[in-house]
């Protein structure tokens, strides 16, 4: 993500990114998820450019769940209040376009196993392991919490 368009700004306002003051040096160095901490990998990460506060140069980075999380949050506060995206075509609104962009491309596609919908960001799931009979490995499957669980 950059920081020298217009829209790129209104982005990283609308993400709300934390305040450097508050931050540890993982994170203020883009080590670690700007908002959540866990300590991030170069191909995973998510950067969202150099920021420049009161002379301090940081360079926050997100993982790939909290950057969804948060463009959905963002876009859920935004859409309602912008004649844009409550149109028909709701192209027209640049910051609008930009969070479902990052919502989509950051949110991992799940699907529920019990009525086989994909479960979308801001829905609530239940993941469950199960075991092979082997022992050798296993599988993960998801609920959407008001589904109930499929039998086996």
């Amino acid at each position: 993500m950059t920081r020298t368009t217009a829209t790129g700004l209104e982005v990283l306002a609308a993400l709300a990114l934390p305040a450097l003051a508050g931050l540890d040096e993982a994170r203020a160095a883009g080590r670690s998820c700007v908002w959540g901490g866990e300590p991030l990998e170069n191909p995973t990460a998510v950067d969202l450019g150099v920021q420049l506060v009161d002379g301090r140069t940081w360079f926050p980075r997100a993982c790939r769940t909290c950057i969804a999380q948060r463009a959905h949050q963002a876009l859920v506060a935004h859409a309602p209040m912008c004649p844009a995206c409550r149109s028909e075509d709701a192209a027209d609104c640049p910051l609008g376009a930009a969070l479902r962009h990052l919502v989509a491309a950051h949110t991992p596609v799940r699907y529920c196993s019990a009525c086989s919908r994909q479960i979308g960001p801001g829905e609530e799931y239940e993941t469950h392991l199960s075991q092979s009979p082997s022992g050798a490995g296993g599988a993960t499957t998801h609920t959407h919490t008001k589904c109930p669980r499929r039998r086996r």
